[in-house]
């Protein structure tokens, strides 16, 4: 198995939740393709580069278990898995039909108040985004993660189809779909026009009852950030 990069001791935390903190930092060195496919995450080193107990990695671990990037096993800790490429193709492909359809039926079943709150939602994402250099990364996370999260899924709500909402949020959960975010936070341009204006432009779809038109953004914007990861993911080795 490989090993995990070499520890750096006594890293500087944040004072936002330390399991989420560490969450976030592995995940990221698994997304740049430092903590490659098979590494081996064992709690004692975790503990001792991060200075921490156990408690925090262990939450820390059963979230990245969530977001399917790591196996734990009894007696064996943690290990890196990743999806394949072609397994990341196919739910993306899946993933733009079906968000698309989805936001067709929200266009034609949308109620004003869902339109409210969805207009309200995106205030708060345009917020984070705006904050982008303010923010410490695992805080920019986890804001831009919850608004963005919710965009979507009053969107799914709305077409009302719990059917193909169960659907789309089985194939969110093969990879984590926000780690888009991630790629881009440091690119001011690209960030605002995926998390701002393409979705400021889906709400106003929607708003107008012009169902085809939202299908359309939506399924460019899903297909915009698969692409994004997909290049991220090829550049970075992530596929062994």
């Amino acid at each position: 198995m490989c090993p995990p990069p070499p520890s750096t001791p006594g890293e500087v935390l944040a004072v936002t939740s330390l399991a989420d903190q560490i969450a976030y930092r592995l995940r990221a060195e698994i997304l740049d393709g430092k903590l490659p496919f098979g590494a081996r995450l064992q709690h004692e080193d975790l503990a001792a580069r991060f200075g921490v107990s156990r408690t925090p990695i262990r939450e820390a671990l059963r979230q990245l278990q969530a977001l399917n990037l790591v196996e734990l096993a009894p007696n064996r800790g943690a290990t890196v898995r990743t999806p394949s490429r072609a397994e990341l193709v196919e739910v993306y492909e899946l993933r733009v039909e079906m968000e698309g359809f989805a936001c067709a039926l929200a266009g034609e079943r949308a109620c004003a108040e869902d339109l409210d709150e969805l207009e309200r939602t995106q205030e708060r994402l345009t917020e984070a985004v705006t904050a982008a250099g303010s923010l410490d990364d695992s805080e920019l996370d986890a804001a831009v993660t919850e608004a963005n999260t919710a965009f979507h899924s009053l969107i799914h709500q709305a077409a009302g189809n719990r059917r193909l909402t169960e659907s789309i949020e089985q194939l969110q959960s093969v990879f984590p779909r926000d780690s888009v975010w991630r790629v881009i936070a440091h690119d001011e341009t690209a960030l605002t026009t995926m998390n701002v204006h393409e979705h400021q432009a889906i709400a106003a779809a929607l708003r107008a009852r012009t169902p085809d038109t939202a299908r359309t953004l939506m399924r460019d914007h899903v297909r915009g950030a698969g692409e994004i990861l997909l290049a991220h993911l090829d550049e970075q080795g992530f596929w062994g």
